[in-house]
Parts: structure tokens; sequence; C-alpha cells
């Protein structure tokens, strides 16, 4: 049974009143898994040198992914805004779609 709408919007609500409280981080060694979970609010993930996530300011995050600049803003007024530019840190190498794009441009 899914989650009803009602509280998906109590849940996005007290995300966007503390965000970075909640998060998990998982990777795994010989020995076993190595998670950490909601210990602190989230700051800063880097993977190699093409994954970088970051948290700029109380409601903003900064993510390079490959070419790609993600910037995510949270607002208790217009919820999570997402904006995407590719070419940023190196030439595009990969597809952009957007689920508004006209299916017969793809």
């Amino acid at each position: 049974m899914g989650t009803k709408p009602d509280e998906l919007a109590e849940q996005l609500r007290r995300q966007l009143e503390t965000p970075g409280r909640t998060w998990r981080v998982l990777a795994h060694e010989d020995a076993g898994a190595v998670e950490l979970q909601n210990r602190g609010t989230f700051d800063e993930l880097i993977v190699d040198d093409w994954f970088h996530m970051e948290q700029m300011d109380d409601r903003v995050w900064w993510m390079k992914v490959g070419d790609m600049r993600v910037l995510v803003t949270l607002s208790p007024d217009t919820g999570v805004v997402v904006d995407v530019e590719r070419g940023c840190y190196a030439p595009v190498n990969g597809t952009t779609v957007s689920e508004t794009d006209d299916a017969s441009d793809r």
C-alpha cells in the first residue's frame, strides 16, 4: 500500500524545515557493508572526480555529476526546485531528456 498524499506532504514539510537531516550512505568493503545514517546534518559527498555533492547554504545543494551542474533549492513555499546545466565541467557526454519533451523528438 502506498503513502497517502497528505502523508507525503507532511514528510516533505518536515524535510524542508531542516534540509539534510535525513540521509543514508552505504558502501561495501571485504568485511561487509559500511553504513552511515542520520548522524548529524549531511554536508558533502565526493566520489572520484566525477561526482561531488555539497550543501552550499541552509536550503541550497550543489552537485557535479560528470559534465553536469545541478542546483537544488528547498523552499517551504515552492518545494524542491531543481536546475540542471550540461557541459559545465566537461563536454556533454550523454543524452538529456525531459518528461515534458515531445516523444516524437526522441
